[in-house]
């Protein structure tokens, strides 16, 4: 089953200075007039997966265009995903049925939430397997999930930014964030990360290279902390030269450690996060860990099934930990490579933030983010937008079409000329193109399908045989794909100079016509010529004459 957290758990993330280098740019960004939106909200809502070795952890996260965030929700999914792979570096079927099934039922409470994006990133189990490839492929092709894998020097940063938001590292600190695969090192203080290390010493790779008894015997214990001896030289090196007397744990493994430490000489009533440990106690509670058997450990308050049967190697890492570099003191931190991607994420994307938080569903965020970043004529495409809605409600009596088809014009006219970051003469072909190839969020295939010939088909032309996008749709979506054209290109046509020159349109569906009036601010000639032109689809679509009148002509 999964675990959440309530969705009344929310806390909000200043970004820290300098987070990644780059100042974001001040922007100033006008809200779509396209038509009155009440309470919108001011946030981009995204869905954030941390795909471990151990488990998929999913968050849903507000980004406000403040360079803040606020976390929603979390759920974790126990996957085990590197289960058999580290002797033949491969992912086994078994495995990747698992992770498809975390990661369906992360996707299916993401969609709960209506997130607009999704943040997915891959540790050591997927980067390292020979076959990690297929499985994110297969994620693409089965959720619509893109899965980006990280380097382990790039995880270590992003635990980093994590860290260092909610922990004072003012004292020298070594954090030490153990995963299945992975473990990363992190030496910081004050003025920053003076090291940043990913070795390959997870517990689920260690138990399955060091340990097969139970409870561990001597050897097995000896070989293990001998190698990690020798993995771990030069992070203990680099802690001895900045006088590290403090580690700070995140993952699992540690936080299990910590709250057993917490029941046996802490305080139970207190969050174990808000809880400084001493490291003889931690010791202490570590060497328990390493002499129980599995039975011992799943019956400890604080070990769950889950860990019982990894927790032996984390126990030995952390012991070789404290005991050889001396360390006095033992915290943990509630935040780790997930958290860091959302702080690298704002930052790095506070212009794309800022422009789409004021849209107001996933669908129209995720169009208009494609426009943005085509550069599109925000002023024309929003007015032709305007002006094709005003038409689609004046002629409801003949299209009898509801407001799915409404907002499917909408994105269409928005979209219509973001051809030309390819060629201005045929733009309408290349918009095509463009909207069924782009990953646009919330969209059937068809519903993309059918924006798409809308955009295409806003200039001169009409369907043909040879236009096989067009017809491979049924024949319900390509009248609607007609009538939609035909209010679009009549809309475009009363803009043509791109001046919004027609300040106000007025029309009215009469019996022997579509009467259009037009109140303009300056000699409407050149847009009053290109409207009927547009006007002939519309004519033979709906089988309507379409008369133009100028107010005050």
């Amino acid at each position: 089953m999964p675990e959440t957290s309530s969705p009344q758990e929310i806390i909000r993330v200043a970004l820290p200075d300098g987070a990644t280098g780059v100042a974001p740019p001040d922007l100033v960004v006008s809200r779509p007039p396209v038509e009155d939106r009440a309470e919108e909200p001011e946030a981009l809502r995204l869905c954030v997966i941390d795909l471990g070795t151990n488990s998929f952890h999913g968050i849903i996260v507000d980004a406000f265009p403040d360079g803040t965030f606020a976390i929603l929700d979390r759920q974790k999914e126990m996957v085990k995903l590197g289960e058999g792979e580290f002797a033949e570096h491969k992912l086994t079927d078994a495995a990747m049925e698992r992770g498809m099934g975390a990661l369906h039922a992360i996707r299916e409470v993401a969609e709960g939430w209506g997130v607009s994006a999704y943040l997915a990133c891959a540790t050591s189990a997927i980067r390292e397997a020979a076959n990690g490839g297929e499985f994110i492929d297969r994620v693409r092709h089965e959720t619509g999930i893109v899965v980006r894998p990280i380097a382990g020097e790039t995880e270590a940063h992003l635990i980093y930014l994590a860290v260092s938001q909610i922990v004072d590292l003012s004292e020298p600190s070594l954090l030490v964030d153990v995963g299945g695969g992975s473990v990363e090192f992190i030496v910081a203080d004050a003025k920053g990360a003076h090291m940043l290390a990913s070795l390959p010493l997870g517990v689920q790779r260690l138990t399955e290279q060091f340990i097969t008894t139970d409870p561990v015997n001597r050897a097995e214990f000896r070989a293990l902390r001998d190698y990690l001896r020798e993995q771990l030289k030069d992070v203990f090196a680099e802690a001895r030269k900045h006088g590290v007397r403090r580690v700070v744990g995140s993952s699992g493994s540690l936080l299990s450690i910590a709250e057993v430490t917490a029941a046996a000489y802490g305080d139970v009533d207190a969050p174990v996060f808000d809880q400084t440990f001493d490291a003889g106690h931690v010791r202490e509670v570590s060497r328990r860990i390493m002499l129980s058997d599995y039975e011992k450990r799943l019956a400890t308050p604080g070990i769950a099934e889950r860990r019982a049967d990894q927790i032996v190697a984390g126990a030995i890492l952390l012991d070789v930990i404290l005991k050889d570099l001396g360390i006095e003191r033992f915290i943990v931190s509630p935040d780790a490579l997930r958290e860091g991607i959302v702080i690298e994420y704002v930052a790095r994307e506070l212009k794309w933030i800022r422009r789409l938080s004021p849209f107001r569903t996933r669908r129209e965020q995720s169009v208009y983010e494609l426009a943005l970043r085509l550069r599109f004529d925000q002023v024309h495409a929003e007015h032709v937008a305007r002006m094709s809605l005003q038409l689609f409600d004046a002629t409801c009596a003949l299209h009898g079409r509801g407001e799915e088809e409404r907002e499917l014009l909408e994105f269409a006219a928005i979209l219509h000329d973001i051809g030309y970051a390819i060629s201005r003469r045929n733009h309408h072909k290349h918009a095509l193109y463009i909207i069924q190839e782009a990953d646009l969020q919330g969209f059937t295939p068809e519903e993309k399908a059918i924006v798409a010939n809308v955009a295409r088909y806003h200039r001169a032309g009409v369907p043909k045989p040879t236009h096989t996008d067009f017809q491979r749709l049924g024949p319900g979506p390509k009248q609607l794909v007609l009538e939609l054209a035909a209010f679009l290109r009549l809309a475009n046509g009363l803009d043509r100079s791109h001046f919004r020159n027609v300040t106000r349109l007025a029309p009215r569906l009469d019996d022997d016509a579509f009467v259009l009036t037009l109140y303009t601010s300056a000699d409407p000639s050149l847009d009053v010529w290109a409207a009927t032109q547009g006007a002939e689809l519309f004519e033979t679509v709906f089988n309507k004459p379409v008369r133009i009148e100028v107010a005050g002509a």
